[in-house]
């Protein structure tokens, strides 16, 4: 969205561990509340299983069961994607909470070069800084600046590695990246790589 202020960014904003993340709505379908999933046999060790919402199935991944992150939140919530193809399963991770849309100013984004081949692993975007207890304690959805660290994730390429049931190992690799670059360094999410329930 383009307004006299400049190009604006809608972002979802959502906590997962320890982390601040903001995500295109563009790609978020709806959120709905965590609820019983019903397990899948032979599911990667990230999908507990799926939900029914309305008269559709939606996979659930949960990254806490492959990375290690900070605080268990109560108030966890299911972020369901836009599938490209109509007819293709339809996703939903597991985060600790959401709170809301914020409209960023490009101006405030910190860009990562997606031309460097390192940094193409790990599906980011950006970074930008904000205040969160600002921005929740306001009228509308204005950027508010503040000094909490928001990782914009690149909901579009995640949704497109997640879909193509052959990047398993892909997946969790950059999963770890954007969640938990440490824990990547240790190896031990290899464990979690090819492993069925």
């Amino acid at each position: 969205m383009t307004t006299d202020k400049g190009i604006l960014h809608r972002l979802l904003l959502f906590a997962l561990g320890d982390g601040l993340y903001g995500a295109q709505v563009s790609y978020i379908r709806e959120i709905v509340p965590d609820q019983e999933k019903i397990p899948l046999p032979g599911a990667p060790d990230f999908i507990p299983g799926i939900i029914h919402i309305r008269s559709e199935v939606v996979k659930v991944i949960d990254i806490r069961r492959i990375i290690p992150l900070g605080k268990d939140r109560l108030k966890k919530k299911i972020i369901v994607f836009v599938p490209e193809d109509t007819n293709a399963t339809r996703f939903g991770i597991l985060v600790d909470d959401v709170f809301g849309i914020m409209e960023v100013p490009d101006n405030v984004v910190s860009h990562l070069d997606r031309s460097d081949s390192k940094i193409q692993n790990n599906f980011m975007l950006g970074f930008l800084k904000i205040s969160l207890d600002t921005f929740l304690h306001q009228n509308g959805r204005q950027y508010a600046a503040g000094g909490d660290d928001v990782v914009w994730i690149d909901f579009e390429d995640l949704i497109r590695t997640i879909i193509d049931g052959n990047q398993a190992e892909t997946l969790v690799f950059r999963l770890t990246a954007l969640f938990n670059p440490e824990y990547l360094l240790s190896g031990e999410w290899k464990k979690h790589t090819g492993k069925k329930k």
